[in-house]
């Protein structure tokens, strides 16, 4: 089992990373809060930093982005 981040607005849930899966599987939504304008421009400005750091990053690499969101999750 595991979680990924996503939204609902207007009747559709988008998931927001990508999911490490490639098979069917039985999901549950589970609606956390509503998101207020303020908090969600705030949420979108630091995913906007955290991939503008990690384009910087991969700027010289060979590595993909999933592979460096997957070595940035192991460390935390």
């Amino acid at each position: 089992m595991f979680a990924v981040e996503g939204v609902y607005a207007n009747g559709m849930v988008s998931i927001k990373e990508p999911v490490p899966v490639n098979t069917q599987y039985d999901v549950i939504v589970t609606f956390l809060k509503p998101l207020d304008k303020e908090e969600k421009d705030e949420k979108r400005e630091r995913k906007f930093a955290a991939l503008n750091r990690i384009t910087g990053i991969l700027s010289g690499s060979t590595m993909s982005l999933e592979e460096a969101r997957a070595e940035r999750l192991g460390r935390q």
